[in-house]
């Protein structure tokens, strides 16, 4: 998503809460050396599964950290030896697997796949899958995307009922493949770094991801490339600005958020927008105050619990920035 796009801001978005709602469980770690504990967490974030190591249960240590937007759960899991995971059909979900360090033998239906970091394995619903694992310590970037939304999207983007059907292996060494898999690991490195994530944020994240994922699937090899290292981190500080759908963000939220620091971030801004991140977000946030009061009853609305709804405290200042941004006052605008 470009600069520009982020900064048309986010049509169709609710009214904002003055309390900061989050995204409950967003974020999950675990390790462990208990086998039946490593399958009900893999089963809690993924799907049921049996488990069934290939070395003595002693030596087995499995880790996992995941972010888990509702539609989209994609985490990193780590098995310190050689496993075999079978599970029933995904009847409500896709499943891309993607070892990052050595390779993954696994069974799609009939099909016999090898996944390596560059081919990665996807499992379509219906089908019976089995993970015949490996030989020795595996990470594997485990991505489930819901069935539902994948579908609609697919339809959406092919233009027919019945999108055809997909193979088992997805291209993620290069193009957008391998974008695709980048933003679902900064994805989960940002819930990491702020996991009490705005429901907003989460929304938008998880349908990045999906959308990538049809992208990909369809054949969509397109690869936008920031134009430059401060574009990337304006791009990165806009997602987390238009998409936060409760109060504004401070400074140091936004730094959490893109993994950079606070004077980075504000040099970045300057250099390509010659504006602070806070100028921009008030920019947003009277935005969307404009939207509420021009949609509004202005028999039941009242103008200060707009603006307080979005953030603005001090109503005399608000009013003066409003008037600026608009050429009216907030009131004139609920007028209407």
């Amino acid at each position: 998503m470009s600069t520009e796009q982020l900064r048309a801001g986010a049509p169709g978005r609710g009214s904002a809460s003055p309390r900061r709602e989050v995204t409950a469980e967003a974020r999950v770690v675990m390790r462990s050396h208990n086998l039946e504990e490593a399958r009900a967490l893999g089963t809690r974030l993924y799907y049921p599964h049996h488990l069934t190591p290939l070395v003595r249960p002693a030596d087995f240590t499995f880790s996992a950290t995941a972010a888990c937007l509702g539609a989209v759960t994609a985490g990193m899991l780590r098995y310190s030896s050689a496993v075999r995971i079978d599970t029933d059909p995904y009847v409500t979900s896709y499943q891309v697997n993607v070892p990052l360090m050595g390779s993954l033998r696994t069974a799609v239906g009939d099909e016999r796949v090898i996944a390596t970091h560059a081919r990665a394995a996807l499992y379509t619903p219906d089908v019976p899958t089995a993970i015949s694992g490996w030989e020795r310590p595996s990470v594997m970037l485990a991505i489930k995307l819901d069935r539902r939304r994948v579908d609609h999207a697919r339809r959406r983007e092919a233009g027919e009922e019945r999108p055809g059907r997909l193979g088992t292996i997805l291209d993620v060494s290069q193009g957008a493949g391998r974008a695709w898999i980048a933003c679902v690991r900064s994805m989960i490195a940002a819930v990491g770094r702020m996991p009490e994530l705005d429901p907003g944020l989460a929304q938008f994240l998880s349908g990045r991801c999906i959308d990538g994922f049809v992208a990909v699937t369809s054949g969509d090899q397109e690869l936008r490339e920031p134009g430059s290292p401060d574009a990337a981190i304006v791009d990165r500080a806009l997602e987390a600005i238009v998409y936060t759908s409760g109060p504004p963000l401070s400074l140091g939220d936004l730094a959490t958020y893109v993994g950079m620091s606070a004077r980075s971030i504000q040099s970045a801004f300057r250099r390509v927008l010659d504006e602070t991140p806070m100028q921009v977000q008030r920019r947003e946030r009277l935005r969307r105050v404009r939207h509420d009061l021009l949609s509004a009853d202005p028999g039941a609305a009242q103008v200060a619990a707009v603006a307080l709804r979005h953030g603005f405290t001090h109503m005399g200042r608000f009013s003066g920035q409003y008037q600026r941004e608009f050429g009216e006052l907030p009131s004139r605008t609920l007028g209407r």
